[in-house]
């Protein structure tokens, strides 16, 4: 009987031992990813009042420049929706039937089916970085495609999003007399926000980790809106000297972009 004993014993050693090395790769890849920064980077760019079109290279040429100096390698591309807008890399009038007009959710399903076609179907993850209503068309498009809504495409294989003053909760008070167009959509109590949030922390296939950015000296979105997400307070980035316009060339931002786009729970 001890015979018997001392061969299950020695016999479930080694099972024993293959579990805990399974649990422990498990453990460092099912649980926490790696840091990287070679991913595909999008960025959206915001309103321009009357579809007057915004200049990629303008919006985010620093930004890129100082991620690529934080030692990002992979492309970088930009993506506009005006008739004239210049220097952009994809225009969403490729993947949607929209106009200088659109409202941003609509916009955000057109960004949905460019990313889903051009990247998530491939199985390649990307990380994404909007400015004002740019956050609102990535967000809205991580929402409505987790959800199956009809318009969206599938899932995306969005790794991490970065908002920068994106009115998540609305735009400055003045924005109330917007009665049409874009600018209707992006006043608190909109239909197309209270749609948003009704999830303030959306996910995309796999996951999603949201890094939103506000500042204190915004006139045109307040750092409450801009923090309107259910995320960490680690990220959630205030600021008390920025515009609206500042966050792309301000060095500190860019600094702190590239961490949030590169290092889990940062």
């Amino acid at each position: 009987m001890t015979g018997v004993q001392h061969r299950r014993g020695r016999a479930v050693r080694p099972v024993a031992v293959v579990l805990v090395a399974i649990l422990a790769v498990f453990g460092a890849t099912g649980c926490e990813r790696p840091e990287t920064r070679e991913r595909v980077i999008i960025f959206v760019h915001g309103w321009s009042a009357f579809g007057a079109g915004s200049d990629c290279n303008s919006a985010f040429g620093s930004l890129k420049g100082g991620l690529r100096r934080n030692g990002f390698t992979g492309n970088m591309v930009t993506v506009g929706y005006y008739d004239s807008d210049a220097n952009c890399d994809v225009n969403l009038r490729s993947w949607g039937n929209i106009d200088n007009g659109t409202s941003w959710k609509t916009l955000s399903k057109a960004f949905s089916t460019y990313v889903y076609e051009t990247y998530t179907k491939k199985g390649i993850v990307v990380d994404v970085v909007g400015h004002s209503m740019g956050g609102l068309i990535i967000r809205g498009a991580v929402y409505g495609s987790s959800k199956g809504e009809g318009g969206f495409s599938q899932p995306l294989l969005i790794e991490d999003a970065v908002t920068l003053a994106t009115p998540h909760n609305g735009a400055a008070f003045y924005a109330q007399a917007c009665l049409w167009g874009q600018c209707s959509g992006l006043k608190q109590g909109s239909s197309e926000l209270n749609w948003a949030n009704a999830n303030k922390n959306p996910q995309g296939k796999n996951g999603t980790e949201w890094t939103t950015f506000g500042s204190t000296q915004d006139g045109v979105v307040p750092a409450a809106s801009a923090q309107f997400l259910d995320l960490p307070a680690e990220r959630e980035v205030t600021y008390s000297t920025l515009g609206h316009s500042d966050y792309q060339s301000d060095v500190t931002t860019q600094n702190r972009v590239a961490e949030a786009l590169a290092k889990p729970g940062v």
